[in-house]
């Protein structure tokens, strides 16, 4: 069977037992290894008579593979030309719909011994032929499931875009506060979905409308956070002030945040100390810096909401909407 002859044959079968090409790879690269195109052999029973088949591995277990031992000492099986085939196809070039089924092909390889018969006649440049053919047959006949970078609509991580970069200090016309108020917003919205959030204007005051914090986040009937928000650095002194909130989520067994800018030295172990978790912006932006795209939609939305809806800004609206366009357009 020569070459061409031998490559139809491989053509036919293809399609129903796709593992053949690596089989065919690994028979033309463990005969190379052998050396057998110098050994002038007519047939692989030519060859097993200068490289003996061994019916055992070095384990002591039955060869379920083609093993065959080296003069020198030692053996050489066809198991590990066949995983490199198989790696060529699946890992290198992403042929996915190449079989993963090593221990069955090369178990099956004395389904092809008129492959390893004729092969053994072949001269080195013709191996070398015969498989590049075979190489470039599979690359060509199955599909490239390569990933393409192109394919995937990327988006801006917008909220952390305005954690890290919105300046939450009034401008004109907007109320103090507001800002790093709605941010805490829509970061508790969009980490507590199951919650429903309650927010209203700065300095509307929580006790009059009979709340525990600016920000609460209610389970039914039951307050499982609130949130108390400073936006400036918290000092020691303004601790004392936060001392019923901590009595008010504590008795609720819910969790009580206090969110600020920064917080000056000892402040958050005084607060923790109280019961109340410590936030500010750099542990914001550590959080929402591991948030996926649906995640910081959704803080974004919650935080258009608040400055639309709530605190019915137009000169806040208008800053933060030109702020996430250019942020949008930027990334």
């Amino acid at each position: 069977m020569r070459p061409n002859e031998l490559f139809r044959a491989f053509q036919s079968g293809f399609s129903a037992r796709k593992f053949s090409a690596g089989l065919l790879v690994a028979f033309i690269d463990f005969y190379k290894r052998l050396e057998v195109p110098m050994l002038g052999a007519r047939s692989l029973q030519d060859v097993l008579v200068r490289y003996p088949q061994q019916a055992s591995t070095a384990a002591g277990k039955r060869a379920n593979t083609l093993i065959v031992a080296l003069p020198g000492g030692g053996t050489i099986s066809l198991r590990p030309f066949y995983n490199q085939a198989e790696r060529y196809f699946r890992a290198e070039h992403k042929r996915f719909d190449y079989p993963s089924c090593a221990p069955h092909a090369t178990q099956a390889w004395k389904d092809y011994t008129d492959w390893l018969d004729a092969l053994a006649t072949y001269s080195d440049k013709e191996l070398e032929a015969l498989r590049s053919r075979v190489a470039e047959f599979v690359l060509a006949t199955l599909p490239s499931q390569a990933f393409d970078p192109s394919s995937v609509k990327t988006e801006p991580a917008l909220f952390q875009l305005v954690v890290d970069g919105f300046d939450v200090s009034a401008q004109k016309g907007e109320p103090t506060g507001a800002p790093f108020q709605g941010i805490i917003f829509g970061f508790l919205r969009a980490d507590n979905p199951h919650l429903q959030i309650e927010i209203d204007k700065v300095r509307t005051g929580s006790k009059r409308l009979q709340r525990v914090a600016d920000i609460d986040g209610w389970e039914g009937s039951r307050l499982a956070i609130s949130a108390e928000v400073k936006q400036s650095q918290l000092r020691p002194e303004d601790v004392p002030d936060l001392e019923a909130f901590a009595n008010d989520t504590g008795r609720r067994g819910a969790l009580g945040i206090v969110a600020a800018l920064g917080f000056q030295a000892g402040v958050r172990e005084l607060l923790e100390g109280m019961g109340l978790r410590a936030l500010d912006s750099e542990d914001l932006l550590r959080i929402v810096e591991l948030w996926d795209p649906l995640k910081q939609r959704t803080a974004v939305a919650s935080l258009m909401y608040y400055v639309t809806h709530v605190e019915k800004n137009a000169a806040l609206t208008k800053r933060l909407t030109a702020f996430l366009e250019t942020a949008s357009r930027s990334n």
